[in-house]
């Protein structure tokens, strides 16, 4: 082979081993990002878009700089370009590296996002200048692509891994059921809020005013509900399962991440909701991660963030991935976002928010609003006015010394809440509306005592729910009866396709907050 053939050919092969490296370093963050949340993704359609998105732009871009520079070698070009794209969704690693309790005190909250950019941009030219420079190298193309693989294999495995063995709580699969009917279901959910007869027992409220109201509005109130769990997460869970999501002897609990998952929509209740024709709405409460709103498969509802006047609108799956590049941080710099809301969220997810984005929800049903309120559980942020109240942001903090501040927020709360099912029965008469809670208060020091040393006071308070449901008066035969927690959609359910789904036979758990493991389940009489 001649001379001039065989430099074509390493040009060739340079040409090809630079794509290569352009192809796996643009697409390490994409892989790691669906690697982290593919349980919450529908597939990975959104992301392989992004991806090819941002290759296309890298290849063009390199293109136009070939064009440019036109003694400038266009495989050294692709390499610079893969080390651009690479550190394009690197901003959230170099975030972190600045943020230092120090760092932050010298630079000021106000100027931080500024200085992470800033910090981002010097270190994104440094690498690619000096990719740029030592690109003359013959090692450091291979070198490169040796370096690519060892980002894109181990997480391409454990991917593979992982959709090979997915973890599955509860079987989340729709019921077969079809909708006879279709009324705008609304779930709202007042966390820690106790029933009537617990108010009375262990606080002396009389809580009748607000009962009646509901009464007068057509709901059906259910003196003895009982939640299955007093946890958050496992309550809800069970409610939205319509079981208790513990199994075996000894019993197996889910992980965290699964009851997130079950929390933020992948659940029985809204996949049966959905095959029916529903569309799922998700209020973003604003203060705990455990209820925001799903990467896909929502419409979200965000009781956390007010308007910014922006014309950039993204979804949870568009912020999520693109929080790993500078944009977002830079949308919300020169833009008029109210970024005060996001650093004081936890004083929001109060009802009136719901209230107040009750514009927001489709005006053509039929749809399946969930709305879960950090109210009135600790902390104690709302005065009996609703005005606000300093308190630190401690949701483990049943102290009985606040018994009183306690009620005053349940007060601001009663309030509220009147005034949102007002609106909402005004805008929808026909529609299902769930107004409960997932657990009780826990005043009497429950999480201080081992659960076998609960007496029938411990649990009365801890297990006592709310639970009221106001359903069409073709449906009023459903709302008959007791109704526990685990139980509601399953009356709710059967008024929208005419079932007959069975009550489950109530029972109790609590699960250790120290290891999310430990299980206790109590007697069906203890209350």
């Amino acid at each position: 082979m001649s001379t001039q053939k065989v430099r074509r050919v390493r040009r060739l092969a340079r040409l090809l081993l630079s794509l290569v490296v352009l192809v796996l370093f643009s697409g390490v963050a994409f892989l790691n990002f669906y690697r982290t949340n593919f349980e919450s993704l529908t597939g990975p359609s959104r992301v392989l878009h992004w991806y090819l998105l941002v290759l296309g732009i890298a290849v063009a871009g390199s293109l136009a700089a070939k064009a440019i520079f036109r003694s400038f070698p266009i495989d050294r070009i692709f390499v610079i370009a893969a080390a651009l794209s690479f550190m394009a969704f690197s901003y959230d690693e170099i975030t972190r590296l600045v943020s230092h309790d120090g760092i932050r005190a010298l630079i000021g909250n106000d100027h931080f996002a500024l200085f992470s950019m800033l910090c981002w941009v010097v270190v994104t030219l440094l690498i690619g200048a000096l990719i740029g420079i030592f690109s003359r190298a013959a090692v450091l193309l291979p070198t490169m692509a040796l370096v690519g693989l060892v980002y894109v294999v181990p997480a391409t495995m454990s991917l593979g891994r992982a959709l090979a063995h997915p973890i599955v709580m509860n079987d989340p699969k729709a019921l077969a059921l079809s909708a006879r009917r279709d009324p705008n279901v609304y779930w709202i959910l007042l966390d820690g809020y106790p029933r009537r007869d617990v108010l009375q027992e262990f606080f002396n409220f009389d809580n009748a005013p607000f009962v009646d109201r509901l009464k007068g509005l057509n709901f059906t109130v259910y003196d003895r509900a009982v939640a299955s769990f007093p946890e958050t997460s496992f309550s809800i869970s069970s409610t939205l399962s319509m079981g208790f999501p513990v199994d075996g002897i000894p019993p197996r609990t889910p992980s965290p991440a699964e009851l997130q998952r079950t929390v933020r929509g992948q659940n029985v209740v809204v996949n049966t909701f959905r095959a029916m024709g529903y569309r799922y709405v998700h209020f973003q409460n604003g203060y705990d991660e455990l209820t925001a709103c799903p990467l896909e498969g929502a419409i979200c509802i965000r009781g956390n963030a007010q308007s910014s006047g922006s014309a950039f609108e993204f979804d949870e799956f568009n912020i999520a991935l693109l929080s790993k590049s500078p944009v977002m941080d830079a949308i919300a710099m020169f833009t008029d976002a109210d970024r005060a809301v996001q650093e004081s969220m936890f004083m929001q997810g109060a009802v009136h928010e719901v209230t107040d984005r009750l514009f927001q929800l489709p005006e053509r049903g039929p749809f399946f609003l969930y709305a879960h309120v950090l109210a009135p559980h600790p902390p104690i942020r709302f005065n009996r006015d609703c005005s606000v109240r300093a308190a630190a942001p401690d949701l483990l903090d049943w102290n009985a010394a606040e018994k009183a501040a306690f009620i005053d927020q349940l007060i601001c709360v009663n309030d509220e809440t009147v005034t949102l099912l007002d609106e909402v029965i005004e805008r929808d008469p026909q529609a299902i509306i769930v107004l409960q809670s997932d657990h009780g208060t826990a005043f009497r020091g429950q999480f201080k005592k081992p659960f076998d040393g609960w007496d029938l006071p411990d649990q009365k308070e801890r297990f006592g729910a709310l639970n009221a449901l106001r359903m069409p008066e073709v449906c009023s035969d459903e709302a008959q009866g007791s109704v526990d927690l685990v139980n509601t959609f399953a009356r709710v359910l059967n008024c929208v396709s005419g079932g007959h789904l069975p009550d489950k036979v109530a029972r109790r758990f609590v699960v250790s907050h120290a290891d999310m493991r430990t299980v206790h389940e109590y007697k069906a009489d203890s209350e």
